[in-house]
């Protein structure tokens, strides 16, 4: 008899809730996103704004759930489809190739990762998409490693 795993359950339900608060967030919100109150600013969470306000009085209820999701979501992808690529390559091939390459991924997994991503970002235009990009670019070296081995 299989004993249940409750950890993988009460994270599968906070994700799950979490996920639910994204996808209603981008269909249903009590204020707009953009809409500012120059009287409700930095207010603790109350009964009219669940999770308070910013320093400009926008209610900050599921409105940035939906985008902090997608850049998750994409930046994972990225890091496993490539990771995943490389590794397979490294493991097969061996040799020079291998050493090469996984020197390479050490050189980036000495980096703080979150410091390579500033650089990348100040380098290029800030945005959503960079930021994907320069995010997912660091979860390669991770993924690869976990293939080859």
């Amino acid at each position: 008899m299989k004993r249940k795993n409750y950890n993988l359950m009460i994270g599968g339900a906070i994700t799950l809730f979490f996920l639910a608060v994204a996808l209603i967030g981008q269909f249903w919100t009590p204020y707009g996103t953009t809409t500012m109150d120059s009287m409700a600013v930095n207010l603790a969470p109350c009964a009219a704004h669940p999770l308070g306000t910013d320093n400009f009085g926008r209610d900050t209820l599921m409105a940035g759930s939906g985008s902090t999701f997608f850049v998750a979501v994409c930046t994972v992808l990225i890091g496993c489809v490539f990771g995943t690529i490389v590794g397979a390559l490294t493991g097969y091939f061996g040799g020079f190739f291998d050493n090469l390459i996984m020197r390479f991924n050490d050189i980036l997994l000495s980096f703080p990762s979150i410091l390579l991503a500033l650089i990348f970002i100040s380098l290029t235009k800030p945005g959503s998409y960079n930021i994907i990009l320069a995010l997912g670019i660091l979860f390669i070296p991770s993924f690869a490693r976990i293939v080859r081995s």
